[in-house]
């Protein structure tokens, strides 16, 4: 929902061509056909500003304090190594609890066999597309849904404690792995098919962190840029000395303040990262 204040902005943007230049539009030429459109560009200024200020209060309000507002690459990196690890380890226990159990040679045995090969090669090909920025929703969806049958497995034939346990710490990386991408994931039982939100395109989903950097340093450029040319605008129109004045300055020191707050937020989670590497 756009705040109540986006009707104001949208008057106060509109008495300066500097406001609307600040983010990148021309002022009308002519009178008649364009005014529609120069209104129409004002108003989408207006809209992306509140917007984007309303996203970024809920972040703010909702995020725990401490807590990294996306995991950094290092951690996916650090993330895909320990399950690559992990899923060597678990086959190896794997095999030596088959090997001792009534399902020796049996078709179930070839059956989580293969389960657990077509896992490991769809996390080579998440780790692939992920050192290349090109690791979507899909990627990990698919690594989630081979390991599915794995843990359907274990639980309708449980094996050794080590091998169970080797596939409990397996799975809570799984875990942390879908949330990494934003996947609602949920286990299930067997004929039970795990939550999953479906990814709108096959574009990547995940930006690097030096993507994310410039983003908000962009951001703040053209704040900046927007807060001076509307300063210099309301000193010369109507609404210079006036309540509506006051309004519009509070709003967008708000905007800016929040703005702030995101860049400190992912700068130290990017200090971090770049310390670990």
């Amino acid at each position: 929902m756009i705040p109540a204040s986006a009707d104001l902005f949208v008057e106060v943007v509109s008495i300066s061509d500097a406001g609307r230049n600040a983010f990148g539009y021309c002022p009308a030429r002519r009178r008649g056909a364009k005014i529609i459109s120069m209104r129409t560009k004002t108003f989408l200024i207006a809209c992306a500003l509140s917007m984007m200020l309303t996203a970024l209060s809920a972040g703010a309000a909702g995020q725990v304090v401490g807590q990294p507002y996306r995991t950094s690459d290092r951690e996916v990196t650090r993330l895909l190594d320990r399950i690559k690890n992990k899923t060597g380890g678990f086959r190896q226990s794997l095999k030596n609890a088959l090997n001792k159990s009534r399902l020796d040679r049996s078709r179930r045995e070839d059956d989580v066999n293969a389960f657990v090969k077509a896992f490991e090669e769809e996390t080579k090909r998440l780790d692939d597309h992920f050192d290349h920025h090109k690791s979507t929703v899909a990627d990990v969806d698919s690594v989630l849904q081979r390991a599915s049958r794995i843990d359907t497995f274990m639980t309708v034939h449980p094996l050794d404690a080590r091998t169970q346990a080797a596939w409990a710490t397996l799975r809570s990386d799984l875990e942390q792995l879908a949330s990494a991408y934003n996947i609602s994931w949920r286990w299930g039982g067997e004929g039970r098919t795990p939550e999953f939100n479906p990814p709108v395109s096959d574009l990547p989903y995940r930006i690097s962190d030096k993507e994310v950097e410039d983003i908000i340093h962009h951001v703040e450029s053209q704040s900046d840029r927007f807060r001076k040319s509307l300063d210099s605008a309301l000193d010369k129109s109507r609404f210079d000395g006036t309540r509506r004045e006051d309004d519009i300055n509070a709003f967008v020191k708000d905007f800016y303040k929040e703005t702030k707050t995101l860049h400190n937020s992912c700068g130290t989670c990017l200090t971090g990262s770049r310390r670990d590497g």
